[in-house]
């Protein structure tokens, strides 16, 4: 079986993310993954679900509905998004890691509007 690229990958967790689906999303991870935010660092598969589970108090259907994505880097393994989702979200922004077709390191910036 082919490994999914860094972009296909990114793709599959966009998709989890916008759905709400907190296994979808876990299944981008492994148990070594590591999740940076601003409001903490969580590790390994039960970490990164109580991270998103965080974040869902912020990432709410109303706030998704209105992402864009202002910029997207692809280099290999590593991936660099900016975005949007006004009014909430003025700005915010993730990297990436991705190795073997899943996210090994993704650390979240988000400014919330006023």
């Amino acid at each position: 079986m082919a490994t999914k690229t860094t972009e296909a990958v990114l793709q599959h967790h966009g998709q989890a993310v916008m759905s709400g689906n907190l296994e979808m999303i876990v299944q981008d991870y492994t148990k070594d993954s590591v999740l940076y935010t601003p409001n903490g660092t969580y590790k390994g598969l039960d970490g990164i679900k109580a991270g998103f589970t965080a974040m869902a108090k912020i990432l709410t259907p109303e706030v998704t509905a209105s992402f864009k994505t202002i910029k997207q880097e692809i280099n290999g393994e590593y991936a660099y998004l900016l975005w949007t989702a006004l009014p909430a979200i003025p700005f915010a922004g993730d990297t990436f890691h991705v190795r073997d077709g899943k996210i090994l390191m993704q650390s979240v910036i988000i400014q919330m509007g006023r």
